[in-house]
């Protein structure tokens, strides 16, 4: 009996030191990552893993392999890896213990992901099932502009994309700020971004001068609507104020939208817009 118990502990140890060793690893391959039988390129696929996908490591062969993916050097081991369906084994030159921040916005076979890009929202997955207008609030230091952009398209002739944004005014006050994001705006033209090759793009970037750009507007018109919407306490900083561009005034970028233009097989137009809010005033 002494013996028996023995041996459940045992296999109660070694099972637990299995389920240790296992480690969670996320896709970064733009292009999703090929499961293979065996730790070798030649091996027959029997599966494909998408970019984001979770998975299970469950052993390091030690098998090195290194690759040249569009002029650059990967280098890594084959791993053998667990799916919810499937083992098999995988390069981990693309496999990463987190992913970086990203959004994603979804439209009936089209998905559209701009990477690295940090987000205060809580779903960083948008659809565009019933709406044509998607939001994203961008967090604090970081924003949409060089941004690299995956698109997947399985149903559409064509997609186009292309990019604006706005200025909005901004009264300072060693801190705190008062932001005029519902009165007039600067909007630039659209642009289209850059393609880098079939289904990778780049957001286009703006200069400090495309920040400051705005329209002209009257002082007055610009006072009372401060003491409309920010209060007498606000004006009064304004007193010596001649136009938009002396202190404590400030105009920056408040909002970056991307327009979609999508065309289907009958030359039908569909129009989608993600619109990134811009924090202001810091």
């Amino acid at each position: 009996m002494n013996f028996l118990k023995q041996i459940l502990a045992l296999a109660l140890v070694i099972n637990a030191t299995l389920l240790c060793a296992q480690e969670q690893a996320y896709v970064i391959a733009d292009n999703g990552l090929s499961i293979r039988e065996k730790p070798d390129v030649n091996s027959e696929k029997i599966g494909r893993l998408k970019y984001g996908e979770s998975i299970e490591i469950s052993e390091n062969t030690g098998e090195k392999l290194v690759i040249v993916d569009s002029g650059k050097t990967v280098s890594g081991n084959w791993v053998k890896i667990k799916t919810r369906t499937k083992y098999g084994y995988v390069f981990d030159g693309y496999l990463a213990k987190e992913l970086t921040n990203s959004i994603e916005a979804d439209y009936k076979g089209l998905n559209i992901k701009i990477k690295n890009l940090k987000s205060t929202d809580e779903f960083k997955v948008k659809s565009f099932f019933d709406t044509d207008t998607v939001y994203v609030d961008v967090e604090l230091g970081d924003t949409p502009e060089g941004k690299t952009l995956l698109l997947k398209n399985k149903n559409y002739k064509r997609v186009s994309i292309f990019q604006q944004f706005e200025n909005s005014i901004s009264i300072t006050n060693e801190g705190p700020h008062c932001d005029l994001t519902e009165w007039k705006h600067y909007y630039s033209r659209w642009e289209p971004i850059e393609q880098i090759n079939r289904g990778t793009y780049k957001t286009l970037s703006y200069s400090e001068e495309d920040w400051s750009k705005f329209i002209d507007v009257s002082m007055n018109d610009l006072k009372q609507e401060i003491l409309d919407y920010c209060g007498l306490e606000w004006v009064k900083h304004l007193k010596d104020v001649k136009s938009i561009k002396d202190y404590p005034i400030s105009v920056s970028t408040s909002r970056i939208f991307l327009k979609i233009l999508i065309t289907d097989s009958d030359d039908n137009i569909t129009e989608k817009i993600i619109e990134f809010k811009i924090p202001m005033g810091c």
